[in-house]
């Protein structure tokens, strides 16, 4: 246990004082009998309550003041809490294809205004984080149960260049929790080479134990073109016990826009978040499936183990030691008909 306001427990020494004054008040009590009477003839004036009686009152009184003591050195116990384990990376797409609009008023807008629908599902014990990927990938948020600031930063994407879907799966790995301490240096991968082989398993006995369960939801037209090749980071998330929920912002044969007064055909194609979803026990969905992904992100969102953390206890040695002055006050009330 450690203290807050440890100068405090100075006044731990008041509890032997208040005993030795008790023993020395009950000495002199006991001379003023003699005083009184013959202590052959006392017996007969009346009953000298039992020991139990005359000290447990007592007892309670200087339990209670040591409580209050340690309450005011503000003591910190490490407590067995409900802790809710379960952690969502939001991963969204804000390369140029993203300015599509078959999906109203633009892919990128949609793609907020589910993030933000998935926002107000999770139960907010929920730790949920933000990263946004285009060449690369950058976690705006890391995951944490405070909503206004991944709002804000939701509301500040903007568009960038190429697509590396890849590369946005490790980093979300790398902001989840217990992942980077799982993984270690498997976790930095070059872009993608043809035939490069996944990355080798840690040494058995290396885990640092079950992971808490996670999920990646990425919000993506599906067209991986730069960075890490998508299915070796997905097998790390299965792995690592993260699934992937691919979220398919666009429509089947894409959208044409105008771009420095050309038209352009921006490709929508939900096969690799297909994949992903498929490969890590994940989803996929889209935008026109939105109440099914309010009800994943309900589901992803509840984990509660016991944990232990480093509470202050203050509170609780207050509350029992009021408890303690009551039970002594009760039993001086029907014993003596009186409260010290």
């Amino acid at each position: 246990m450690e203290f807050g306001w440890p100068v405090m427990l100075w006044a731990l020494s008041a509890a032997p004082l208040l005993l030795w004054a008790y023993v020395r008040a009950q000495s002199r009590r006991a001379r003023q009998e003699v005083v009184l009477a013959d202590p052959h003839l006392l017996r007969h004036l009346w009953t000298r309550p039992s020991a139990v009686r005359r000290h447990l009152p007592v007892g309670f009184y200087v339990a209670a003041v040591v409580l209050l003591t340690l309450a005011m050195a503000r003591p910190i116990a490490a407590v067995s809490l409900p802790t809710n384990r379960a952690a969502i990376i939001l991963a969204i797409d804000v390369s140029k294809s993203m300015i599509g609009e078959d999906a109203k008023p633009n892919r990128l807008a949609a793609a907020k205004a589910a993030a933000e629908q998935v926002l107000a599902a999770v139960p907010g014990s929920t730790k949920v984080g933000l990263l946004t990927f285009s060449d690369y990938a950058q976690v705006l948020v890391p995951a944490t149960t405070e909503r206004s600031a991944l709002r804000e930063a939701l509301a500040r994407l903007t568009l960038q260049e190429a697509t590396g879907v890849g590369s946005a799966i490790l980093e979300a790995l790398k902001a989840l929790p217990g992942r980077r301490e799982f993984f270690g240096e498997r976790l930095n991968i070059g872009p993608a080479q043809p035939g490069a082989p996944p990355p080798p398993p840690p040494p058995s006995g290396s885990s640092p134990g079950p992971l808490p369960p996670a999920a990646i939801i990425l919000f993506s037209d599906g067209v991986s073109n730069f960075g890490v090749d998508p299915t070796i980071a997905a097998a790390l998330a299965k792995e690592g016990n993260v699934r992937v929920y691919g979220v398919g912002v666009g429509a089947i044969g894409g959208s044409v826009i105008q771009v420095e007064g050309q038209l352009v055909l921006v490709p929508f194609d939900p096969t690799l978040l297909q994949q992903l979803a498929l490969m890590t026990g994940g989803q996929y969905l889209d935008l026109s499936h939105i109440d099914d992904l309010r009800r994943a992100a309900q589901q992803l969102g509840k984990d509660i183990a016991w944990e232990r953390h480093p509470t202050e206890v203050t509170a609780l040695l207050t509350a029992v030691a009021g408890l303690f002055i009551l039970t002594g006050s009760a039993f001086s009330l029907a014993w003596f008909r009186k409260i010290p």
